[in-house]
């Protein structure tokens, strides 16, 4: 009878095994047929060719967005025909940051994407600048965007493949959020250990209070029996929180970590040299710098002299540096002022998304100008990028960034 049962055991086993086999290499086809960067709609458009269709969308007078419909009216122009470069959206003005406060979000949807809601996904900031502000991507925009271009740099920066995520920081409304489990599946890794955290509420704390400290407390316990009980390979968090979390994991559990991604908070140079070199220096670390009405700019290779340059997914996101010279308030004058390559000044984003518009939006942060480097170029990005992002002088009371 045992002899029998292993018999038909094995038997059994042959049979799933061979099941297996097909349903695996079904799987791998999938995958490798899905959709990657190059197959983005914008992906090897020039800027000023992207940003007339883009035009063509959101100003689209039967179809268009109803926001910017009204944009136009106001302003008196005709966008279809005096906007044809990323250069003549100076016409429309800053981006009135409390707009995307003020307004529903159906108001900066073309009216022909409201036709099937169920295409978006939707988020939310952490307030950084005051109350939350929202926004919408188109479900394959998120996916190109978020995951698809992490994904492009990640394999060609030799980030680790398969390896158990572990996620610290805000999950609910806010972009990254729903992000960082579609990134780690696309690294071949399973949907990833996460330990939520409300950046709304700890920024309603002080830094120094108790409430503070026990909320920061529980966060990094949990994480840290995560790293005792799991294999973990991979740390996506926010430099602050990482920063603490290195400072109590043992030495065997860094030398275990192959792989850190930073994100929610703009990294210094210091602090990720002291990652690298002394915390985690058996990973491959991969900075970000966006946000979630823009989308994230990836620091494409490690520089060698310790500067961290960020580039966009040209040209659906586009970066600037203007002058600070004439203040650091939002103007319209202010957005001709573009610095020279290696000169610093105020970021300006534009985002140039089917979905939503949003242009010459002047970000809290200072950086220097930088041009796309040949390894850059080779990827196809061609795009300016932004080295070394920090707060900008004076604007840092206006802006409660603490971990996230």
């Amino acid at each position: 009878m045992i002899q029998t049962a292993i018999r038909t055991n094995s038997h059994n086993t042959s049979i799933n095994s061979d099941l297996f086999t097909k349903r695996d290499h079904t799987r791998l086809d999938q995958r490798w047929n899905r959709p990657t960067l190059q197959d983005a709609e914008w992906f090897g458009v020039s800027t000023d060719m992207w940003v007339r269709h883009i035009i063509s969308i959101h100003f689209n007078p039967v179809l268009g967005s109803h926001y910017w419909l009204h944009k136009e009216k106001e302003l008196g122009i005709d966008a279809r025909r005096d906007i044809s470069s990323l250069e003549d959206l100076s016409i429309l003005g800053p981006m009135e940051e409390e707009d995307l406060r003020r307004y529903p979000l159906e108001y900066f949807i073309p009216k022909i994407y409201l036709e099937n809601k169920a295409a978006f996904i939707l988020g939310e900031t952490a307030g950084t600048t005051g109350l939350p502000k929202t926004t919408a991507y188109l479900k394959e925009e998120f996916s190109f965007i978020f995951v698809e271009w992490f994904r492009y740099i990640a394999e060609y920066r030799g980030f680790p493949r398969g390896a158990q995520w572990l996620w610290v920081g805000p999950s609910g409304p806010h972009i990254i959020g729903k992000a960082v489990g579609p990134v780690a599946q696309s690294m071949g890794s399973m949907d990833p250990f996460s330990i939520d955290m409300d950046p709304r509420w700890v920024k309603k704390l002080k830094p120094d209070s108790l409430g503070y400290k026990r909320y920061i407390s529980h966060i990094l316990e949990q994480a840290l029996d995560i790293l005792k009980r799991q294999y973990i390979g991979v740390i996506y968090s926010t430099p602050p929180l990482l920063h603490r979390l290195a400072e109590t994991m043992s030495g065997e559990q860094r030398m275990q970590i192959r792989g850190i991604h930073y994100g929610g908070v703009a990294i210094e140079p210091e602090q990720i040299k002291r990652f690298r070199g002394e915390f985690f220096p058996n990973a491959v670390h991969i900075a970000g710098y966006g946000n979630t009405l823009f989308g994230l700019c990836m620091e494409i290779e490690e520089s060698m002299d310790g500067n961290l340059d960020y580039y966009p997914p040209g040209p659906r996101m586009a970066v600037q540096v203007v002058s600070t010279e004439d203040g650091t308030q939002p103007d319209r004058n202010r957005l001709a002022q573009v610095v020279q390559y290696g000169e610093k000044g105020q970021v300006v984003c534009h985002r140039l998304d089917a979905s939503f518009f949003i242009p010459n939006m002047f970000e809290r942060d200072k950086a220097i100008r930088i041009a796309p480097t040949k390894n850059a170029q080779a990827l196809g990005i061609h795009q300016d990028g932004v080295r070394n992002p920090s707060l900008l002088k004076g604007l840092e009371t206006n802006a409660k960034v603490g971990v996230y």
